[in-house]
């Protein structure tokens, strides 16, 4: 996912950026409004903007945003002032988080915002990979990749629960249904090397003892 951040806070602006980007998010940054407007391109999912910034102030950015695309849009806002949400609002933003915030509550702000708007809970996007887990599809570098069921479901698996750490057994019990023979726990090993080579993913870590763990970074 690619977000642009327009803040003229330096601090903020990257620290934001910083903190969005151990997840896996390709973050864009822009100081000012007409920097954002530059900035803004069809390869964006999201917009966290910030109200007060110089040159062309955050609700007239949102409004030229609108008049180009739909993606969701955060609003960034000191104010308190109702007619400022008011105007955010009605000029289409998906939501505004009033500062000071935490950045692990941003972050779960943008997460839920994605998932609303893109249906994430059903895709799994890194780097240059894309699976679409309901259509059981897979891409790499924008190619079709042929997967197994099973290594689809083993993906979503672990993405439901990232960062943390699964047994092979536990992966056998989410994955295998009861019609269904239960085989050897190792299998799962056989499977991660697979997905591993197939889609060149460097998020799932072996965890000696345990299983495995998917994080992106």
């Amino acid at each position: 996912m690619n977000i642009l951040v327009v803040e003229d806070d330096q601090s903020i602006r990257e620290g934001i950026a910083a903190f969005l980007s151990e997840f896996g998010y390709t973050m864009v940054e822009a100081k000012d409004g007409r920097e954002a407007l530059l900035k803004f391109n069809k390869e964006l999912h999201l917009v966290i903007l910030d109200i007060q910034i110089p040159f062309v102030n955050g609700l007239e950015v949102l409004k030229e945003i609108r008049k180009q695309s739909k993606l969701p849009v955060l609003i960034l806002t000191a104010f308190s002032d109702e007619e400022y949400k008011i105007d955010a609002f009605t000029s289409l933003a998906d939501g505004y988080m009033e500062k000071p915030f935490s950045l692990p509550l941003l972050k779960a702000r943008i997460d839920s915002i994605i998932k609303k708007s893109y249906g994430q809970a059903d895709k799994f996007l890194y780097k240059n990979v894309e699976m679409d887990f309901s259509g059981y599809t897979a891409k790499l570098d924008g190619k079709p990749v042929d997967m197994n069921a099973k290594e689809v479901e083993i993906l979503k698996y672990l993405s439901e629960n990232e960062g943390r750490a699964l047994s092979r057994t536990q992966i056998l019990d989410h994955v295998w249904k009861e019609t269904e023979e239960i085989p050897f726990d190792r299998v799962i090993d056989v499977y991660i090397k697979e997905l591993r080579k197939k889609l060149k993913l460097d998020c799932i870590f072996t965890i000696r003892n345990v299983g495995y763990k998917l994080e992106r970074e």
